[in-house]
């Protein structure tokens, strides 16, 4: 897993942090549109002395030899966090079938980002300028399609119907998207405030 994942893994960190530098120096420099300011109920003024205000950046040269430690780490991370979360909602769902445990799970889930490496070999033509938002809705469905694949070899190893390992990983997104809307709705409260 770690020797199909890992080049591809640095290529798109590489993509995403020269992105991420450029789309931060951009929100340092421009000025935020009139929406976001009545949006967060705040000056526009104060909003952007703010953001002028936010600390540079470091270079990207800087930043990416420490990508070669971090990409391994994301890839296991992620191996882990897919299995975790995937096995408790397949436990939830009453999928876990005969002495089969998390080990299965954790060979399910390398199965499944082994597979999943074609995929991120295709996102890596978002980098590409221009052509990045022409494929981002294909993208994004081929991301679904990922997330649920994971859900049909979890079902194979553990030996259950196919429906109960997707509806693991939905359980998996909806338990991921409400503690991430919690989040943001708890940034954006902070940012009311101090504005």
């Amino acid at each position: 897993m770690l020797l199909a994942w890992t080049p591809l893994a640095l290529a798109n960190a590489t993509g995403t942090l020269w992105q991420g530098l450029r789309a931060y120096q951009t929100l340092r420099l421009a000025s935020p549109p009139p929406w976001v300011a009545g949006w967060l109920d705040a000056d526009p003024t104060a909003l952007q002395a703010l953001l002028r205000d936010l600390p540079a950046a470091p270079s990207f040269a800087r930043i990416w030899p420490w990508l070669l430690v971090v990409a391994p780490l994301g890839i296991l991370g992620t191996w882990l966090h897919h299995a975790v979360w995937d096995h408790t909602g397949l436990w939830l769902l009453g999928g876990l079938k005969g002495r089969r445990g998390f080990r299965t799970s954790l060979g399910a889930e390398a199965e499944a980002l082994r597979f999943a490496a074609a995929g991120t070999l295709l996102h890596l033509l978002g980098f590409i300028p221009g052509l990045g938002s022409v494929l981002a809705l294909p993208l994004l469905m081929l991301d679904g399609y990922l997330w649920l694949f994971r859900g049909f070899a979890l079902a194979a190893r553990h030996g259950c119907e196919p429906w109960r390992g997707m509806a693991a990983t939905v359980v998996h997104a909806v338990l991921l998207g409400g503690c991430t809307l919690g989040l943001c709705f708890l940034m954006l409260a902070l940012v009311r405030m101090g504005a």
